[in-house]
């Protein structure tokens, strides 16, 4: 009986042992400021799918973050898809409620204008 005992015990701590990996999130690191720091550290090295992955989930988390839609837009032009550049630096511009939002944004579209220059 012991020994059932234990071999149910073993294949029960085997069971678990073998589960899925279990997620804990940080605070502080899935939260929009976070998230486009990551996508611009992606941009620098050109990985510019990544990035825009980053920015999206800055946007997810909120929608009306003009950074996010900064990035995107950088990243979009960097890739040559200048106006869906355009298209998200015009939600940047929409969304900037503070003063530096709008300077950020204002340096989005010079930085635009520059790609779109080369």
């Amino acid at each position: 009986m012991l020994k059932g005992m234990l071999v149910g015990l073993v294949t029960v701590l085997v069971l678990v042992a073998c589960g899925p990996d279990t997620i804990f999130l940080r605070q502080g690191f899935d939260t929009p400021a976070h998230h486009v720091s990551n996508g611009n550290a992606l941009l620098e090295r050109n990985k510019f799918v990544d990035a825009c992955r980053e920015f999206e989930r800055a946007k997810e988390l909120d929608p009306e973050y003009a950074e996010a839609y900064v990035g995107l837009g950088i990243a979009y032009a960097k890739r040559g898809d200048l106006e869906k550049g355009l298209e998200m630096m015009k939600k940047a511009d929409a969304v900037a409620s503070s003063q530096e939002e709008r300077f950020s944004v204002q340096r989005g579209f010079d930085q635009l204008n520059r790609i779109r220059q080369k």
